[in-house]
């Protein structure tokens, strides 16, 4: 026994030469500890096993001690002449680091060639300021940065797209493109045309992927065993369907004829395309929708639509199902005379009971009249004189689109713009039909709104107005209020087993009134008009033993850029996750890289629904057809809202009824009403997101 003891204690006291014991203080991380003593992370991971998931403070940590070491470490050291034996950290890039240490990145290759290709941690990397830089030529395949240089003119110089570039740059690339930077040029013909494959572009997800070519992220898995760890860009997957059955339908003397059709992926002139007869009534744009292309595209493929659409006639449609419209579908029954309206089941209660015979009665009230927004050098003039009025001919060029839907449907209604007067304290509508609704989108000051007096049956719909109800009318808020979404998100995070910080640049959090009341114990932290936080204050609020939902409360870009990149330096230490309380403080894409969104896993509110690519893209092609540009938010809102309307409208029972029994989803938004008094509707429709590192955004809730 006692020669075990003593042979134990000398090996002991061996162990404690050869490192050194570190009295952990309050607020100090593994990170900042391996800098203090010039020792990797890892090997003070290695010789406290524990320390990787967490260190409390008054406890000890061993250190290596490098000057006993019988193998040599390295110890990195950052001064005025240069960088010596500095071991690359994880989350580290060449940009930030060209930063840190003051020279170019150019230069930091220059005399690190092992981080050309990719910057990895545990890379050890040395500078010499004294050295002359040495302009590097680009190799073949390579192209340096220069001043002034984008990635778009980069991509149009090499004759490839921007997508390309940026899949083969996916692991270099940052928020903004650094002088020196050395891209690979992939080559142009990378991207294959076989419609069987697909190249993974940056920013893909196995969840979008999978959705997009109509199989489960399983049997997206299977074809592409190389994915299953990690899906990457530059990935090539291949996207082959089985044989599938088609069903068409086409109208025959007596009723309607159903065919069945077995599609291949195999080619041929005409393989891509199926024979369609047009239908009574069926238009260009809506032919358009239905083959999933562009009205001009539809024309290419059948020139003889360019004179007229004649009912009849036959045409050439794409064969993929995929590309099929997913608003309506409508096929004729020569037996019955009638139109069938096929839908996507989520909006099927809306569009089986539709009542083509009545006719309803659609007004807007507006800060102009019919003519003024008929005439582009009016609409141009009002602009001129208050941009805030593009608003509304955006909104107006959605719903005209949602206008045009509905009568493809057959729907009867009257439209009315009514130019609103601000003198005016009643406004009278003498309607012909027993169902109207009035339409009020972004009024300025609700006091302004006057008192409807109406003949028939109104509903009102408030779009972002703020209005009141009266006594005669009910109003629905289409839009959910901004209270809503900070409610709804804070009982998320109450239900979580977290701790909650609140970071603003104020003195007092602007919505520290309503946090408390549903989050008693939230943490409140202040930053400066920057966004920095004081010295170990950040360290001194999160917690170590469980998750930590930083709510961040400010609308300065800089704040949210400098105290996110603090909270993604605490990554390797704690668990902290990003929040926000308002889909209006998410930065525009164009300020800040959705890279920290998904590093911190972003939750926020949405009032739109960015997951429904499929029924969006359809949307955005439609208007892009039309107006000859991409649709702005108001355009958006233009047409679901008014195509809910619409439909809404049009049901056998009244408006008030379809809004207590149905739910319904468009493109973009969910209408999910709520009574909150006897004169007021609320639409609860909102969807809490999250940014995900492996699926993209998610609805979490």
């Amino acid at each position: 026994m006692l020669i075990i003891v003593l042979v134990f204690g000398f090996n002991l006291a061996i162990a404690q030469q050869d490192n050194i014991v570190h009295s952990i203080q309050k607020g100090e991380s593994v990170y900042q500890i391996s800098r203090q003593y010039g020792v990797s992370v890892n090997a003070i991971f290695d010789l406290n096993p524990g320390s990787r998931d967490v260190i409390y403070a008054g406890r000890t940590l061993l250190i290596p001690n490098t000057s006993n070491s019988s193998t040599p470490t390295t110890t990195s050291q950052v001064n005025s002449n240069g960088v010596s034996n500095y071991e690359v950290q994880r989350g580290e890039t060449k940009s930030g680091l060209s930063r840190r240490f003051g020279v170019s990145i150019a230069m930091l290759e220059q005399q690190n060639p092992h981080i050309v290709n990719m910057l990895q941690a545990g890379h050890i990397i040395n500078v010499d300021k004294s050295i002359t830089e040495v302009k590097r030529a680009a190799q073949q395949g390579e192209h340096i940065v220069v001043k002034g240089e984008t990635l778009w003119g980069i991509a149009r110089q090499n004759g490839i797209s921007l997508a390309q570039l940026e899949a083969a740059n996916s692991s270099q690339l940052s928020e903004f493109l650094q002088i020196g930077q050395t891209l690979i040029i992939p080559d142009k013909n990378s991207v294959t045309t076989n419609p069987d494959e697909y190249l993974v572009q940056r920013g893909d997800t196995k969840f979008e992927l999978a959705r997009r070519f109509n199989m489960t992220i399983a049997e997206l898995e299977a074809k592409n065993p190389q994915i299953v760890e990690m899906l990457m860009a530059g990935h090539r997957l291949d996207v082959s369907k089985s044989a599938v059955i088609t069903t068409i339908t086409t109208p025959s003397d007596n009723n309607v004829e159903t065919t069945s059709i077995e599609t291949n992926n195999q080619t041929s002139s005409d393989g891509d395309y199926i024979e369609y007869t047009i239908q009574p009534q069926e238009t260009l744009y809506g032919l358009s929708r239905k083959a999933g292309i562009s009205m001009e595209d539809l024309m290419v493929l059948n020139p003889s639509l360019r004179v007229a659409v004649n009912k009849g006639d036959v045409i050439k449609m794409p064969r993929d199902p995929n590309q099929a419209s997913t608003f309506t579908e409508t096929t004729f029954d020569n037996s019955t005379n009638e139109i069938e309206i096929n839908t996507s089941n989520r909006n099927a209660p809306l569009y089986a009971n539709l009542n083509s015979e009545s006719a309803t009665g659609l007004y807007f009230y507006t800060p102009f009249s019919s003519q003024e927004l008929s005439s582009p050098e009016e609409r141009q003039n009002m602009v001129n004189a208050d941009p805030d009025k593009q608003f509304y001919i955006d909104f107006f060029q959605g719903a005209q689109i949602a206008i045009d839907s509905a009568k493809a449907l057959n729907l009867d209604f009257d439209v009315t713009l009514i130019k609103k007067n601000i003198a005016k304290s009643k406004l009278e509508i003498t309607s012909t039909h027993q169902k109207n609704a009035l339409l009020i989108p972004f009024l300025e000051n609700a006091s302004h709104y006057p008192v409807v007096v109406s003949n028939e049956n109104i509903s009102v719909i408030d779009i972002e107005s703020n209005i009141t109800s009266t006594d005669s009318t009910k109003v629905y808020k289409s839009i959910p209020s901004d209270e809503f979404q900070k409610i709804k998100t804070l009982n998320y995070l109450a239900l979580q087993n977290a701790r909650v910080i609140v970071v603003s640049n104020l003195e007092e959090a602007k919505n520290k009134t309503l946090i408390q009341s549903i989050i008693p114990d939230a943490k409140f932290l202040k930053v400066d008009n920057s966004g920095n936080f004081s010295q170990n204050a950040l360290d001194n609020t999160l917690s170590t033993n469980k998750p930590n939902f930083v709510i961040l409360d400010s609308e300065k870009t800089s704040v949210f850029l400098n105290s996110t990149t603090a909270l993604m330096s605490k990554l390797s230490t704690y668990n902290v996750q990003l929040v926000l309380l308002e889909s209006a403080l998410l930065p525009k894409q164009n300020q800040v890289s959705d890279m920290r969104f998904r590093v911190l896993k972003l939750i926020f509110p949405s009032v739109l629904d960015p997951q429904n690519k499929k029924d969006i893209n359809e949307f955005e092609r439609s208007y892009d057809d039309v107006f000859g540009i991409k649709p702005s938010k108001h355009a958006i809102l233009g047409f679901d809202i008014t195509l809910d309307v619409l439909l809404r409208l049009s049901q056998d029972s009244s408006f008030e009824n379809t809004v207590n029994n149905i739910v319904s989803e468009h493109p973009h938004l969910r209408f999910e009403y709520k009574k909150s008094d006897e004169s007021n509707y609320s639409n609860t429709g909102l969807h809490l997101l999250q940014y995900n590192s492996n699926e993209g955004l998610i609805e979490i809730d």
